[in-house]
């Protein structure tokens, strides 16, 4: 890195008080940061108006809901098996240059799509082939953009940037779910052109950092073996119940969220409705952002993980009482509001326990954990939904959600989870220190 957070990289944090409040000050002054916090932000525009209209399309081509669930089971599978190689990739190869490469491949992997569809060729054999490409792609360099940020941004201000990517997130959405839905609408490959447009313009950014991306030259190097996530993962007790937490978690909310999109799609809602389904989902989110804000202060990391799960359980329990469109809307945003507070909290103080040359191989790992969980959450919506009906498909997803958030409420780890005034005191779990 070549800016100001490269050197301020260089000094402990809260070494300097006045250094320290240098850096906050920063954040958004330093224009490495602000280059790849745009170069991730068209990466979002792109995953959301690409992935909504591939779901769309999927029942489109397919006709039923249950070939709809197998495509996108499929997808979330080849995600899964390239994780692992994508962490050694992350953590022994120049991060820019993936990046760049992700970026490419993704906006030709849309732009196919697109020509597909306006030459009228597109078929279930294709889309399965597609679906299974891009969601190999997306497990390839799925933590890439996360991986990087500590390299571009001082381990103090990670929390802030972290709260900042999800706040991004939530307005992206806002807008991204409904307008694919509206494009999609007028013409089924142009949200597609739109997320391959997006995708070139992070490629661009990409190419808009300066300094190298290689990975520390420490002994990480000396082991590349794609497995030291997960051996590190299964050694530490306290960040692998976080992970299988938030994992149950996805894996509920993949359930919920396809059971719904499909169960709309066969009352025939317009697609613009049920992207504002969506559009409610996000400004939860952003409540959510506020209300951690306020939360942050007052209560232990642990209460914030198990009063999150508790509501969305709850918001989710109440969807199986109705199929309308706008209270399942109302619902999705109070199932919404505690996903940053959740994930926030989560995510930093597991970031904080990762020895850095492991980030790449332990994100990879604990997102193919996500993976393997939610994978078969599209076909066990639309078999669920098939065979037993609405009720049934979201009344499973509300009791697993209900199940987490006891395990949650019992756990120890959970419970060791401080407040975040004291994630500072946190050090990274070494390989080679005992087990606590």
């Amino acid at each position: 890195m070549s800016d100001e957070n490269h050197d301020a990289a260089k000094t402990p944090p809260g070494a300097d008080g006045t250094h320290e409040r240098a850096l906050r000050r920063s954040l958004w002054g330093s224009r490495q940061y602000r280059v790849w916090f745009l170069g991730d932000s068209l990466n979002q525009v792109g995953t959301f108006v690409g992935a909504f209209a591939f779901t769309l399309l999927g029942y489109q081509v397919a006709g039923d809901v249950l070939t709809a669930g197998i495509i996108g089971s499929a997808s979330a599978a080849a995600q899964c098996l390239m994780l692992l190689p994508g962490g050694v990739l992350m953590d022994h190869t120049d991060r820019r240059r993936l990046l760049v490469a992700a970026a490419a491949v993704a906006a030709l992997f849309w732009l196919l799509v697109a020509g597909l569809l306006w030459a009228g060729t597109m078929s279930v054999a294709l889309l399965l082939a597609l679906a299974i490409g891009t969601g190999a792609v997306a497990g390839a360099f799925e933590n890439l953009t996360d991986v990087m940020l500590p390299q571009i941004v001082t381990g103090d201000l990670l929390p802030e940037a972290t709260a900042a990517n999800e706040g991004r997130d939530a307005g992206l959405q806002l807008g991204a779910s409904p307008l694919s839905g509206l494009l999609f609408g007028v013409h089924p490959s142009l949200p597609f052109i739109v997320s391959a447009i997006a995708r070139a313009g992070q490629m661009a950014a990409a190419l808009s950092l300066r300094g190298s991306f290689i990975p520390g030259r420490q002994a990480g190097l000396a082991r590349p073996s794609w497995t030291a996530g997960i051996r590190w993962l299964l050694r530490w007790q306290q960040p692998r119940t976080l992970v299988l937490l938030i994992a149950g978690v996805n894996l509920s909310l993949a359930l919920s969220g396809m059971t719904i999109i499909l169960s709309q799609q066969q009352l025939g809602t317009p697609p613009w409705q049920i992207g504002v389904i969506q559009t409610f989902q996000g400004v939860g989110v952003l409540l959510g952002a506020l209300l951690l804000m306020g939360m942050l202060p007052r209560l232990t990391g642990a209460r914030i993980i198990r009063m999150s799960i508790y509501t969305i359980g709850i918001a989710v329990g109440a969807a199986m009482l109705t199929r309308d469109p706008w209270t399942i809307a109302m619902l999705g945003l109070l199932a919404s509001l505690p996903i940053i507070p959740l994930n926030a909290v989560q995510g930093a103080f597991l970031a904080l326990q990762i020895p850095d040359q492991l980030r790449g191989r332990v994100l990879s790992a604990s997102t193919l954990v996500t993976a393997v969980l939610v994978a078969p959450a599209p076909l066990l919506a639309g078999a669920l939904l098939d065979a037993l009906g609405y009720e049934v498909a979201i009344g499973v997803a509300a009791v697993l959600l209900l199940s987490i958030g006891t395990v949650a409420l019992l756990s120890r780890s959970v419970g060791a989870v401080p407040m975040s005034s004291e994630f500072d005191e946190c050090e990274p779990l070494g390989e080679s220190d005992s087990i606590s």
